[in-house]
């Protein structure tokens, strides 16, 4: 399982937009560029996938920029990911149990587990959740004893 910057960088590019966004006024990808250290024209690539996706909505014109099609509460860490095309899958066959000459090998169920764990969780945050509790811990060390 390996995080790419393409879903580092779209999640806390979108946080971004949440943070400047005052009222779905429209936020420049250079405004979040400058403040994230991304290139320009990589955070250009991300967004086209993100507005594909109907993750924002492009704002043309003078004042243009970006904006959320909806609320980022609705919007989790998981979609986000699915559409920057990031794929989290820490078994060695994509899951389609074939990990070993066409057999499942004998770990397959742990990686398996492991992919949901991590699915959830990452289902049940949301871009605003970021925003707003930023120094709250997204995951309480009892739930994960549990």
């Amino acid at each position: 399982m390996n995080f790419t910057t393409k879903s580092r960088y779209a999640v806390n590019a979108l946080a971004d937009l949440e943070f400047l966004s005052d009222d779905n006024t429209p936020v420049a990808l250079t405004e979040i560029a400058a403040r994230q250290g991304i290139d320009l024209t990589y955070l250009e690539q991300l967004f086209r996938k993100l507005r594909i996706a109907g993750i924002v909505k492009s704002v043309r014109g003078r004042n243009g920029g970006y904006i959320y099609a909806e609320h980022p509460q609705k919007i989790s860490i998981k979609t986000i990911m699915n559409a920057v095309e990031e794929n989290l899958d820490a078994t060695n066959c994509a899951g389609t149990s074939s990990c070993r000459a066409g057999q499942k090998c004998n770990s397959h169920k742990l990686w398996d587990d492991l992919n949901n764990v991590v699915d959830n969780f990452l289902s049940d945050i949301s871009i605003l959740d970021l925003v707003e509790k930023p120094k709250r811990p997204h995951i309480l060390l009892k739930e994960i004893q549990s």
